[in-house]
């Protein structure tokens, strides 16, 4: 089965390109996608949004819709192979594993349009880590020329087999600095549950997470909240204190976002 790694991201929000960033250990961050992958049996592959040249030598898929996301991949994964399934991994999941992908193919079912991990947050299926058949995959298609570009609703649409993670981080995505500061933090230290005080104007209480930073605990209440997660419209501070977004967080803190003004 082809693992096809989506790379064609503008990273807009981080500012370079997040394939490339090293991890703790130095490795790039595609490379190490590459060798989990491969590690996993599957076969490689790039999916890319334009001509610009490829971070690494494999067999490349270019978007023939640039901006029109994973079913831009998928539609182009459909026409150069029709009728295969294919595993999308999204690029910029710096958590990843080996245990997450063998544990995702030993799960596939193929009589299922698609199989894949809930997210941890808002429970529904995550598109960037699952499982397409080739039948779910034939319908991209239709939805880019519906102009529906959106890939949570179609893996929702497909009905899919959804498993539960056994490494709950493991589908946590690096979108901004402060995520990529966040990934960091659990790479270096670990991934432990707990619990803290929130005060924020869309939320006040007590909020579980497994955030290790503040930052952090902000993207993920921002995220099962449906709040708007923009960070420079707030000041965080911590057990009374101001802080920096990326302060470590310790269970049963008190943590503050006010408004700046």
């Amino acid at each position: 089965m082809v693992a096809l790694i989506l790379i064609g991201g503008r990273s807009t929000r981080m500012g370079r390109d997040k394939t490339l960033i090293a991890r703790p250990d130095g490795q790039r961050q595609i490379d190490w996608l590459v060798s989990l992958a491969r590690a996993a049996g599957t076969e490689p592959m790039l999916s890319m949004r334009d001509d610009s040249p490829p971070p690494c030598d494999l067999p490349l898929i270019r978007d023939r819709h640039p901006g029109g996301g994973p079913l831009a991949a998928l539609e182009a994964f459909h026409n150069a192979r029709p009728g295969e399934p294919t595993l999308l991994l999204g690029g910029d999941l710096f958590l990843m594993d080996a245990e997450t992908l063998r544990l995702l193919l030993k799960g596939r079912d193929p009589s299922r349009n698609a199989t894949g991990y809930a997210n941890r947050l808002d429970g529904q299926p995550e598109p960037l880590c699952t499982i397409y058949e080739g039948q779910s995959i034939a319908q991209a298609p239709q939805w880019l020329a519906r102009g529906e570009y959106g890939a949570r609703r179609f893996l929702k649409s497909l009905a899919p087999r959804v498993l539960d993670l056994v490494h709950p981080a493991a589908l946590d995505n690096v979108n901004t600095p402060l995520d990529l500061k966040e990934a960091l933090a659990k790479l270096s230290g670990g991934v432990s549950p707990k619990t803290v005080d929130v005060e924020h104007p869309g939320f006040t209480g007590r909020f579980d997470t497994l955030a290790c930073t503040i930052g952090g605990l902000f993207e993920e209440l921002c995220f099962q909240q449906r709040l708007a997660p923009s960070p420079a419209r707030f000041h965080p501070f911590m057990n009374g204190g101001s802080v920096l977004w990326g302060q470590a967080i310790a269970p049963g803190s008190r943590v503050a976002y006010r408004p700046v003004t």
